[in-house]
């Protein structure tokens, strides 16, 4: 009976929302009669007023537009937006009633008013003049307003203005900057498969961003080419020759020019994070720290000499532990355009970073290792057979879990990754933000498939130095909308156990401890790691054997985490890391701690933790009485005897 009811009342609302549209048209814009004078073709997005975290303004309008005249544009465009946006743009006046009946039966059907068979005139007019409400009356006024602007201005006109009013992801606005910003071309030269995409994005801009998720891209590219297929814009031919191109062999870098000042990476960062489809924004309340913004910029520039080379790039993120903001972020060395950001944007092999994440958190997590756990580094293959190489081209024997991290050996890191099993492995990362969909045994040392962003890596870090308790990071501290406001409130969850977190935290500070990179204000934890050339292409572009590709570095104090990576964007001969370029990430974390990092924050011993004096003999670890060090271990797994050398003594 409830389900016939509320059929009922479903037709009474589309038998009324036919109506109100039917006198809406007939009586000339009923809920716009009055500012008809203002019925007129603009581009289509308000400025955002963003803020840092002392609540200081520090950008009205960063988005890249540009106005481009249809005359400019290529037909190839034209045809993609018209195939799978509005058919029968060239033929309604603004609205389509096939359309508006279908989606309502839809509507009716599936128990779900969503649908809005919106013609692209209508959309036009809800991005320029309306609001994102799902109302009745909303639409009616879209439909009203489309009738009217169809009366005033042509097809042509109409479309231009349609092209230049859309979002096409992050701060993209207008169908000029979005040719530039993912083919580098105008938009009179884009060609048909390019044409697909740009016009298959807009339904999810961010989502269909080839720069992230490519092959998603690529699949909603091909459905608008069988649109184009179907009303006759291409032909068979051209369909199946244009379905075969991957996005990834079609973009550029991206080039759109930006501001230049040091806040435009981390404002980009910013509206690549936020769907501007779905609300008007009026307000962005960030993390943001200005001074530490100021000196990423300073570094990336050059102030303090670190590149000798001026195509190596570099990209930094700096997190807050205590909130899990985002408070400074620098993507790319050219930050005077909008190009490819290496702190979100890029997938990176993460080299050695990701030993404590994948091997050792979860030894101590799940089989309950200690760093005085012993293991043996030694001749080693894959289960495929292919030979496990350390460093050094050597083998140290039996050594610490301890030993082994701090030393980044990585016989041990490959062995411990198959003691914990791969699943449990990556259960574990997962919980801390670090997933993969395919799983490879090197992915212990960082030879993983796809790789993970920086700022996924060092947010991944701020778990450890928060003991446990991991979140999202964000750069967002609350959104500002038309009727409401959306704050960042999610709490931390516990992802490991602090003690496991204890004591990654504890062998980390090690791998700079007494070195010049030590902090000597606080306490110091830190990981590097490093990628290699494979052999193919080391023989194909004539770069030595051994060479460095990638340099990273994630570090963090109890209060900040960084990360930092060092590479170039493109491979030749020249494009490699030697022995000072490899340290480069060193050096920018000791600048930004050295000045950032708060004094004297150390861990003290938590529950569950216990120090013992001990020994290794023969292989095994056992209690001293002296010639030993202290240990740490999970209680309950410390060692009980001492070596038989003392009771015979």
């Amino acid at each position: 009976m409830k389900s016939f009811f509320k059929i009922i009342f479903r037709i009474l609302t589309v038998f009324i929302f036919i109506i109100a549209v039917i006198i809406s048209i007939a009586g000339g814009i009923l809920f716009y009669k009055t500012s008809n004078a203002d019925l007129i073709l603009k581009q289509g997005y308000t400025p955002v007023k963003i803020y840092d975290k002392d609540n200081q303004l520090i950008s009205t309008d960063n988005c890249y537009y540009s106005y481009t005249s249809i005359q400019d544009i290529s037909e190839h465009i034209i045809h993609a937006f018209v195939a799978i946006e509005d058919r029968d743009f060239y033929k309604h006046h603004g609205f389509s009633t096939k359309r508006i009946f279908k989606a309502l039966v839809n509507n009716i059907t599936n128990n779900d008013m969503s649908q809005g068979a919106s013609t692209i005139t209508q959309q036009y007019v809800k991005n320029v003049y309306l609001t994102n409400e799902k109302t009745i009356q909303r639409k009616v006024n879209e439909i009203a307003l489309a009738f009217e602007l169809e009366k005033r201005y042509t097809k042509d006109q109409i479309m231009e203005a349609y092209l230049n009013s859309i979002l096409f992801g992050g701060n993209i606005y207008g169908i000029k900057m979005a040719c530039l910003y993912y083919f580098n071309k105008e938009p009179k030269d884009i060609g048909i498969s390019e044409a697909g995409y740009l016009a298959g994005m807009i339904q999810a801009p961010n989502y269909y961003n080839a720069y992230k998720n490519p092959e998603e891209a690529t699949s909603r590219k091909n459905i608008v080419l069988k649109c184009m297929l179907e009303e006759g814009y291409i032909d068979t031919a051209q369909y199946n020759r244009e379905v075969k191109y991957n996005l990834q062999d079609l973009l550029a870098e991206k080039e759109i020019k930006a501001s230049g000042n040091y806040l435009s990476s981390y404002i980009d960062y910013i509206y690549d994070s936020i769907d501007l489809t779905k609300d008007s924004i009026r307000e962005i309340h960030t993390y943001l720290d200005s001074e530490i913004q100021k000196e990423l910029y300073r570094i990336v520039n050059n102030d303090y000499n670190l590149f000798n080379d001026d195509e190596l790039n570099c990209s930094i993120v700096v997190l807050d532990n205590e909130t899990y903001g985002v408070k400074a972020l620098i993507g790319n060395r050219s930050t005077n355009q909008r190009v490819i950001n290496y702190a979100y944007d890029v997938k990176l092999q993460p080299g050695s970073t990701i030993k404590p994440i994948l091997d050792y958190a979860p030894a101590f997590e799940y089989l309950s290792y200690s760093p005085a756990t012993l293991i043996t580094d030694e001749e080693y293959t894959y289960q495929n057979g292919v030979n496990i190489n350390n460093y050094d081209h050597s083998y140290l024997g039996t050594i610490t879990l301890r030993k082994a991290l701090s030393d980044s050996r990585n016989v041990p890191a490959v062995k411990l990754f198959n003691q914990i099993g791969y699943e449990r492995a990556f259960a574990f990362a997962g919980n801390i933000g670090i997933e993969s969909d395919e799983i490879y045994e090197a992915d212990a040392i960082g030879g993983a498939k796809t790789g993970y962003t920086l700022l996924s890596l060092a947010n991944a870090y701020q778990a450890f130095a928060n003991l446990g308790y991991y979140k999202k990071a964000s750069g967002i501290q609350s959104t500002v909308y038309d009727s409401y406001t959306s704050y960042n409130n999610t709490l931390p969850r516990l992802a490991m156990k602090p003690t496991t977190a204890w004591l990654i935290n504890n062998i980390l500070h090690d791998v700079f401890k007494d070195s010049s990179y030590d902090l000597k204000n606080t306490y110091l934890m830190a990981k590097t790691g490093q990628t290699n050339y494979d052999s193919q292409t080391l023989e194909k572009y004539g770069i030595p054997y051994g060479s460095t590709k990638d340099s990273l570095l994630i570090a963090y104090t109890k209060d900040l985490t960084i990360g930092v990576w060092v590479g170039y964007n493109t491979i030749s001969s020249t494009h490699y890391l030697d022995r000072y370029k490899k340290n480069i990430p060193r050096n920018i974390m000791r600048i930004i701690l050295s000045k950032f990092a708060k004094d004297n924050q150390y861990y003290d011993e938590i529950e569950g933790i216990t120090k013992c004096y001990i020994t290794i003999s023969n292989d095994k670890v056992y209690l001293a009485k002296d010639s030993g060090y202290y240990e740490y271990f999970i209680e309950g797994t410390e060692p009980h005897s001492y070596p038989s050398s003392y009771e015979e003594a």
